[in-house]
């Protein structure tokens, strides 16, 4: 097996997409719309491929199909990609692979190395001091293509050293032990509303979202920044929980309520404003995202709408929102 990442020259290739979906493939990918075999779903393309190459008929299911590919770089499609081409180095490391996967996709904190690793593989894709950062730089391609290239090598080494790399790793990891601390000493403050499945989540700061995917209960989160001292307005973000956008089987799926007509009565309500209530069509929008007060960019801006007047039209709409469509 070898690895390729994706470009339009290999359309008429057939293939293995693994994590991402591309077109002429079989799938070994948990986005939706794949079709990965039955027998081998699981919540990461990483749980994915390690129950492929468990299986006892795996050579059934891909018959003469000896390239693999991805149309993106993150730690799920590096690790799952690595475990696909390196099965046997791979099998010892299976359950702390999709511990990072998971982290890395959805944001958990099931353990301290699973949150480290997906920082790590940031650092060392985007530092400038970065021992791969020349590399990256010098490379002709898709700078995605050019994470692979680097990485691919050195996934054993992000487990077995990774305390080597700890520069990379460790303030990020340290921000989000904050978070998770100030959850715990109810420092930020957490409303759930369980009729609606709705968690409000309210700090002067955006907490990590690890510690907001640990401590939420809802299947949607609004995290309210409170800046109405320091900057005179509130910032608005509105998450499903962090893997509603893949196709998983352990982790429940989450119905979609179409935020449009919530989208325009907050925009009516706001008045005159610097931003915008979106729920799609800016710049950097994350794959949970539901509703933002933002601008086409994507940056922050600041609502003037009260969060008690927010909250309540938040829990009205979730109680009679339309279920979107999601095929």
């Amino acid at each position: 097996m070898v690895f390729y990442f994706y470009e339009e020259a290999m359309k008429e290739v057939a293939k293995i997409s693994v994590d991402g979906l591309v077109p002429n493939s079989y799938h070994l990918s948990h986005w939706k719309g794949n079709q990965t075999p039955e027998p081998l779903k699981a919540d990461t393309s990483t749980e994915i491929v390690f129950r492929y190459e468990a299986h006892a008929n795996r050579k059934n299911f891909f018959p003469q199909v000896g390239i693999a590919t991805n149309n993106h770089f993150d730690t799920d499609g590096l690790l799952s990609v690595w475990a696909l081409l390196n099965p046997k180095k791979a099998e010892p490391m299976a359950e702390r692979m999709i511990v990072a996967a998971e982290a890395g996709d959805f944001s958990t904190f099931s353990s301290e190395e699973g949150v480290q690793i997906p920082l790590l593989i940031d650092g060392l894709c985007h530092s400038d001091d970065s021992p791969l950062a020349g590399m990256i730089a010098a490379y002709a391609g898709p700078r995605e293509a050019a994470y692979y290239k680097g990485l691919l090598p050195l996934v054993p080494d992000l487990f077995r050293k990774k305390d080597h790399y700890k520069k990379y790793w460790q303030a990020p990891f340290e921000q989000i032990l904050a978070s998770m601390a100030s959850f715990e000493k109810g420092v930020i403050g957490l409303e759930e509303y369980e009729e609606e499945g709705l968690s409000v989540v309210i700090d002067e700061k955006s907490p990590a979202r690890q510690a907001i995917d640990h401590h939420c209960q809802g299947d949607l989160i609004l995290v309210i920044e409170d800046r109405e001292k320091a900057e005179g307005g509130f910032a608005y973000e509105l998450d499903y929980r962090y893997y509603a956008w893949a196709d998983t089987i352990t982790r429940p799926p989450i119905k979609k309520i179409s935020m449009a007509s919530l989208a325009e009565a907050l925009n009516r309500f706001e008045g005159r404003a610097s931003g915008k209530w979106m729920c799609e069509g800016y710049s950097g929008m994350s794959l949970s995202a539901a509703l933002k007060f933002t601008d086409e960019q994507g940056s922050r801006q600041l609502s003037t709408i009260h969060p008690d007047d927010l909250i309540r039209m938040v829990r009205a709409h979730l109680k009679t929102g339309e279920v979107e469509n999601d095929e």
